[in-house]
């Protein structure tokens, strides 16, 4: 009789138990893995890019599964009605919580308000995160989302969805997450480095181009305001004053023969803002190690360390003379003497920017400590 109680109670409360019947099949969702910017004719334009999870699983043979990248698109007067109209048209519930990179195009960006309202609606749903990666585009978006990535690699291994992969073993080009953007866009004086990209067509595969994405330089935005961009070859001097630069070739040559590739790491910097005859001048100090994976000439450590000194000056100083020439605080200098030396900055500025010129960086102090890599010696 007691085990016939038991029974009829525990039936009782399974039935008081609440079931799985609001759940959702993850096949029955559309999980968007990078989100697209554009401004065109006045429209705001959304670009969502959706991974199909089987594309990562692996068969049970051993071999991973064909890679299926969808696309949605869609257009309205703001960012939140395009994305209304995106929910329109789309077969399932759109879910956000997975977006890895946000890739605006060059018209969104010289469009304030249509930044502004991507980041007045990213603050106010639940299911966006800001820890996405924010990058930009001259490329068509559907074009840059429809790439695949090489060797049957999931795009969400590719520099649009793990930039850090490839910037830790070669750091040129920093990562950018949403959350520091948004404090650069609305921080006052401070200067916003945009990594964009590019589709490169340097890859092939079975004797067949095969397109790949990568970063190919930085767009600058000050003060809520597109300056423009610069390709990689031109903002080389960014990378010794850049706190998560890890590792970085520096190529050393003479009249276009290479003499030596040092790779630099431990890299540390410090920007030191100052008045010098009634305007801002800054002191820069650089320090860091280096080692060589190549090394072609007979130059001793001395003169290989005097050699990098100068081509690095010369990457600092050239980087920041062709920031001035699109109106970009490349080293984000306004910034850093705003917070050093408010009053002055308050003095100074007009309409949050303070008066730079090709004179404006006073002192660059470099110091670099060679060391033999591997079995190569120096003497």
């Amino acid at each position: 009789m007691k085990s016939i109680r038991c029974i009829l109670v525990t039936a009782l409360l399974s039935m008081l138990l609440t079931g799985c019947w609001g759940a959702k099949e993850i096949e029955h969702m559309v999980y968007v893995n990078t989100l697209g910017v554009d401004y065109v004719d006045n429209k705001v334009v959304v670009y969502i890019q959706m991974v199909n999870f089987s594309g990562i699983a692996k068969k049970e043979a051993g071999q991973s599964q064909e890679q299926k990248t969808f696309i949605g698109k869609a257009e309205g007067d703001s960012f939140d009605s395009a994305i209304f109209n995106l929910y329109a048209t789309s077969p399932q519930r759109i879910v956000w919580s997975n977006v890895k990179t946000i890739v605006f195009s060059n018209a969104a960006l010289k469009k304030g308000s249509v930044v502004n309202q991507v980041l007045d609606v990213w603050d106010r749903y639940y299911e966006f995160r800001y820890t996405v990666w924010t990058m930009a585009t001259q490329e068509p978006i559907e074009k840059v989302l429809t790439t695949p990535s090489i060797a049957d690699l999931s795009v969400i291994y590719s520099q649009l969805n793990s930039p850090m992969r490839s910037y830790e073993q070669s750091s040129i080009i920093a990562p950018l997450y949403l959350y520091k953007f948004i404090w650069k866009w609305k921080e006052k004086a401070e200067t916003v480095l945009l990594p964009y990209l590019e589709i490169s067509p340097d890859w092939t595969g079975n004797n067949e181009p095969s397109p790949n994405i990568s970063m190919s330089g930085i767009c600058f935005l000050h003060n809520e305001h597109f300056r423009g961009c610069l390709k990689s070859k031109d903002i080389l001097g960014i990378r010794w004053l850049e706190k998560k630069t890890q590792r970085t070739p520096l190529v050393i040559k003479e009249e276009n023969t290479v003499l030596a590739v040092i790779v630099m790491n431990k890299i540390k910097s410090s920007i030191h803002p100052k008045m010098k005859h009634g305007k801002p001048v800054f002191d820069i100090k650089v320090s860091m190690q280096g080692t060589f994976p190549e090394l072609i000439s007979n130059l001793n450590k001395k003169e290989l360390e005097l050699k990098a000194l100068k081509e690095i000056n010369n990457q600092i100083k050239e980087t920041y003379l062709k920031g001035l020439e699109i109106n970009a605080d490349v080293y984000g200098l306004s910034g850093i003497f705003y917070r050093a030396l408010p009053d002055e900055w308050n003095k100074l500025n007009d309409k949050g920017e303070i008066p730079l010129d090709s004179s404006s960086i006073d002192n660059i102090d470099i110091k670099v400590n060679l060391v033999s890599g591997g079995i190569s010696k120096i003497e």
